[in-house]
């Protein structure tokens, strides 16, 4: 069913009033097979629930189990009529034609040499320059827009004769958009050295150094298939030596930036671009619907009859044609990931874990690859906020999801302000008219309605809704929502309350029996407990309570499908295991206790960001110990570890500790192993001296209460790829500050708060060059702005706050500093 459905949806959009009933009718019958299949797994769980009971329970459990699997049975031949029925109707030969045509234009990339044709004249123009006794090692490139035949050319030239003989070694690695070092390197010298993976060294450092040794004295010739990013390229090139006269690497990229078409398309292309009314939205849309597409005029023509076609039918015309050509265009696996969000891709199980992309985890294919395609085709905007990556979309963008998730029945949006009378309580049901086969349901809550109280209630036994949402603004005590009749939706997969406050203490023991559930976001629970019947939601991927004050129970840790563990200063139990929590991801905002002893980080091989607070300094020098990989006894006095001690690491990217004792002052020291390190937030007292060591790859770094004993700015200046950085209410004793002319080389977010002693802060020309934002506040001795300000050209906002001395004189156009920062589009001044 799934196959039909990913190529009838092609058909669908080319305005086959018949097609698309074929593939509702398809959707309805694949969401009632699933709804088959969920029961039975429900059925089955209740029986395994009562093996303890007694003889006669069980006997008369076995009837009814009976009786139940003859109905499934029934339900099965009833699924299996229906799709006999349209396997045999005349929409389905329709169908099938275009599954034909679909299959030729799809790229094998599987093609036997002998099937090549083409590419004669290229291959003998590469054996010649591969050939060529150069002195140095020579790179040569293979670059053009996707499809043209890049990777199919290295493969014809990889496996001549020709090279083969000319080369001591050769070696291959197709590079994926997501790069992985390590990976690249294994390939490249399992195939150039013959080795295994037990002989090969685990830490990418010792992977270079190895390959760079042993390609020195060869004559050798690598293909690396697919480079995305010149970065890349910069990063892989360092394993490369000189090698012997006549060494070459080869690497094929596709075109992302430039796009090169040929001049008798751009008639056509001017034409598509007038139906988009002059409105940036639906050029842009257009243009990454045709960068998805061949450069060929039959490509361009059909883009321009379903741009006509699409443009008659939508209300409005125009543009909003363009925006649901671009949704309709889009591959079967994008559509429903459109009108969605990441973590919930992976609870419903739109992203599937393959032996292709075995090694990146579901968030990861879901944030790199299906998310960049959406940005590629401007459907979504991905940018980065101060903490971290956003992702927006626009208005009309967000209507024509709205309108394409009820016409395809994937989403129902119930607004309670249009049903509010007075004060009377509301209710509505949801399993009634057009809400019978809708699988996810969102409620909105107005502010205005926040006082009141409402009740979704759902009147039918075994409803089939999936994911329930409930949208509401911010409210001190939660939003007060009657109990849910959680018997009835049995088969949800996804709750999240927001700020729905509940006032039942059971309510845990009420969730637990929806044991579909792979992400629970239970509200506002302050007064409540987590009882522990929470362990029974096996399936559970997310767990959200960061409004719960509570003690988790220490059936949290039997949850072994979880992801995300998402709380706000949460305690957990004394028997909490957190090591048996092997597919855990984050954990966030968990109070410290005795979860954290030896060997409790070792088996979270999948960890990438621990937040802990209220932690005292032998558990800040476990959770150290465990992340750079050694199982012996250390303390953060220590010296760094060695690359051979790298092995083992954790790969976390994010580290937050808040501690009260303070840190102990060699912490950067002891993470200068940790490559995967990206973030590090410390709010505790540490003593920050003449820093030597650092983790290399630190890009966001948040202190708060640091002395530093020499100058922040001449401290963490050289941190190589440093692009965030706060700092609050840190201690410096001198009265004077300076940034050089080659500091901060990647910084772009800069906060200072509350330096209590500096009267001058000066910033070097050639300083800071790619400083975005600039918040300095409570710096109440500091006179005036550095003047090296009007040199960083990038600077795009400025926020000067409780500095009314600094305030009066960047005053536009009359005080001394505003020459300083006149270049700058946006400064805000507040008291």
């Amino acid at each position: 069913m799934e196959c039909f459905l990913k190529d009838a949806d092609a058909k669908e959009q080319q305005g086959n009033e018949s097609v698309r009933h074929w593939v509702a009718e398809i959707r309805n019958i694949a969401y009632d097979a699933e709804d088959v299949i969920d029961s039975f797994i429900l059925k089955v769980d209740s029986a395994r629930k009562t093996k303890n009971k007694s003889f006669l329970s069980r006997k008369a459990l076995m009837v009814k189990n009976l009786k139940h699997l003859r109905r499934v049975g029934n339900e099965i031949q009833s699924i299996q009529a229906r799709l006999k029925a349209i396997s045999d109707s005349t929409i389905t030969s329709q169908v099938n034609e275009m599954v034909i045509q679909r299959a030729l234009r799809n790229r094998n990339p599987h093609v036997e040499d002998n099937d090549v044709v083409g590419f004669e004249e290229h291959t003998k123009t590469l054996l010649s320059e591969l050939i060529k006794d150069d002195e140095q090692c020579c790179v040569i490139s293979i670059v053009g827009v996707g499809g043209l035949g890049k990777t199919t050319l290295a493969k014809k030239i990889y496996r001549h004769d020709t090279v083969k003989s000319h080369f001591d070694c050769c070696g291959w690695s197709s590079i994926s958009q997501q790069l992985n070092v390590k990976d690249v390197l294994r390939e490249i010298m399992k195939k150039c050295m013959s080795l295994t993976d037990r002989e090969l060294p685990m830490s990418k450092g010792d992977l270079m150094e190895k390959l760079y040794n042993y390609l020195q004295d060869k004559r050798y010739f690598v293909v690396l298939d697919g480079v995305w990013k010149i970065d890349h390229w910069d990063t892989l090139t360092l394993a490369f030596p000189v090698g012997k006269r006549g060494s070459k690497k080869v690497f094929s990229k596709k075109m992302v930036t430039v796009g090169c078409y040929p001049a008798s398309l751009e008639k056509l292309g001017r034409e598509m671009v007038r139906k988009c009314g002059g409105l940036p939205l639906g050029i842009c849309v257009l243009g990454g619907l045709l960068a998805s597409k061949r450069s060929e005029r039959k490509q361009w023509e059909l883009v321009h009859r379903d741009v006509i076609s699409h443009i008659n039918r939508a209300k409005g015309g125009g543009v909003n044609g363009i925006l649901s050509l671009s949704y309709h265009d889009l591959p079967s696996h994008l559509k429903p990931c459109f009108l969605y969000l990441v973590q919930l891709w992976i609870a419903e199980g739109f992203i599937p874990q393959t032996e292709e992309n075995s090694f990146l985890t579901m968030e990861d294919i879901g944030k790199h690859q299906y998310l960049e395609q959406l940005s590629q085709r401007c459907m979504v905007q991905l940018g980065k906020g101060f903490d971290g990556s956003i992702c927006r979309i626009h208005d009309l963008m967000r209507n024509l999801c709205l309108s394409k998730a009820k016409e395809i029945n994937f989403l129902g949006v119930y607004n309670l302000r249009s049903r509010i009378t007075g004060d009377i309580q509301t209710s509505h049901p949801v399993t009634t008219g057009p809400w019978k086969i809708v699988r996810r349901y969102a409620t909105h809550v107005n502010n205005a309605d926040i006082s009141k109280r409402y009740d979704i209630h759902f009147n039918k036994p075994d409803c089939a809704i999936r994911t329930l949402f409930v949208i509401i603004p911010y409210a001190s005590d939660g939003f007060p929502l009657a109990p849910i009749n959680y018997q009835n939706i049995k088969l949800l997969r996804v709750l999240d309350l927001g700020n729905v406050g509940q006032h039942k203490t059971d309510i845990t023991k009420q969730v637990s029996k929806l044991i579909h559930l792979r992400y629970l976001d239970l509200g506002n629970l302050s007064g409540c407990c987590v009882s522990s019947s929470i362990g029974n939601l096996q399936n559970l991927q997310t767990l959200r309570l960061i409004k719960y004050r509570g003690n988790l129970p220490e059936t949290t840790s039997e949850l072994v499908q979880l992801r995300h563990l998402n709380l706000f200063k949460s305690s957990v139990d004394q028997k909490f295991r957190i090591e048996n929590l092997i597919n855990l991801q984050t954990i966030d905002c968990i109070e410290t206790g005795k979860w954290i002893r030896k060997g409790c980080l070792e088996k979270l091989s999948n960890l990438r960001k621990l937040s802990v607070y209220d932690t005292t300094q032998l558990q800040i020098d476990i959770i150290v110990e465990e992340m750079v990989g050694k199982r012996s006894s250390i303390s953060l006095s220590s010296s760094s570890s060695s690359s051979s001690d790298v092995q083992d690491q954790i790969p976390i990217k994010s580290l937050i500790i808040h501690t009260r004792e303070g840190f102990p002052k060699s912490i950067f020291d002891s993470l200068s192993c940790c490559h995967n390190l990206h973030r590090m937030h410390l709010k505790g007292s540490l003593d920050i001296i003449n820093l030597q060591k650092f983790p290399p790859n630190l890009a966001k770094l948040y202190l708060q209460f640091s002395i530093f004993i020499e100058d922040p700015m001449e401290t963490l200046q050289h941190l190589p790829n440093l692009s965030n950085l706060e700092l609050f209410a840190c201690k410096y004793g001198k009265e004077e500050m300076v940034c050089s002319s080659k500091g901060f080389p990647q910084l772009q977010y800069l906060v200072m708060f509350k330096f209590e002693n500096v009267k001058e802060w000066r910033v070097s020309r050639g300083g800071m060059p790619h400083l975005k934002e600039l918040r300095i506040d409570c710096c109440t001795k500091l006179s005036k702005l550095p003047e090296g300000l009007r040199f960083i050209t990038t600077l795009e906002k400025l926020k000067i706050g409780n500095m009314p001395l600094i305030s009066k004189k960047v005053a536009e156009g009359v005080r001394e500093d505003w020459h300083k920062v006149e270049h700058i589009p946006s400064i805000i001044t507040y008291p």
